[in-house]
């Protein structure tokens, strides 16, 4: 079982690897989808398909706090971001000075630290299958819900058996489980669910680049961070090309 210590190392690993990269000090660093050109990123996507005005928010999984701060500027009441990563929470909390926004805080914290009945809604982007511990993130971000309230997850939904590609990639990102539809099964009689099928606007990536990157990996130190990151994003794409992942947008709403 992977510790709370190897999963901030990834996150402040991946930190430090994209801040070199990217001009802007606030970036989404989740996947790049194709939207047709009408986003740019599954925040935006989520912003336009969701009312969140007036809304309380947690952004649980917040990285560098991109998706949070479009929250705050498109109305909400109040936003939380959260993430595992001081780094992450240090770069988000720089860029909340550089705003007005006063209803905008960032916290280092896990899923399980979300307090009881205070969100309207709950968004997981791509960072729930970082949890240690499936079953308790899930609940208490379920309880962290007002009455009506929604927990938003996207993520990649996994589907057959463990290949060695897929238990790769568990080692790569240091994953305690695979997400898959079933582990969100909850008590119809408390909660509503919904999922879309968003694996339509993953761009596609060809199988021959994707073993040729993972070739040119290889020549990397086995315990190198930087490796392991770029290497389970591959075995994530090729996962894709299987078909034995699905990009998936569950909407739990608390009843």
């Amino acid at each position: 079982m992977h510790t709370p210590s190897e999963i901030q190392n990834l996150y402040n690993a991946l930190f430090k690897l994209e801040a070199q990269y990217k001009k802007d000090d606030v970036y989404p660093i989740h996947k790049k989808l194709d939207f047709n050109g009408k986003f740019g990123d599954i925040y935006e996507f989520l912003i336009n398909q969701i009312n969140i005005k007036n809304a309380a928010i947690l952004d649980a999984g917040c990285g560098v706090g991109y998706g949070s701060l479009l929250f705050a500027q498109n109305g909400a009441k109040s936003v939380k971001g959260i993430s595992i990563s001081e780094l992450e929470i240090e770069r988000a909390n720089a860029n909340k000075t550089k705003t007005s926004l006063k209803t905008l805080v960032f916290e280092k914290a896990t899923f399980d630290d979300t307090e009881k009945q205070q969100y309207d809604l709950i968004f997981c982007v791509e960072s729930l299958k970082h949890s240690l511990d499936l079953k308790t993130s899930l609940k208490a971000l379920l309880d962290g819900l007002k009455h009506n309230g929604k927990l938003y997850i996207v993520d990649d939904f996994f589907e057959g058996k463990k290949t060695a590609t897929a238990r790769g990639l568990m080692k790569d990102w240091h994953l305690n489980f695979l997400l898959t539809i079933s582990d969100l099964k909850t008590n119809p009689k408390q909660y509503e669910t919904t999922i879309a099928d968003l694996t339509h606007f993953m761009p596609y990536k060809s199988i021959a680049k994707i073993k040729l990157h993972l070739l040119l990996f290889s020549c990397f130190k086995p315990n190198n961070m930087y490796k392991k990151l770029f290497k389970g994003g591959l075995l994530l794409d090729l996962l894709y090309l299987k078909k034995q992942m699905t990009y998936q947008l569950v909407v739990i709403t608390k009843k």
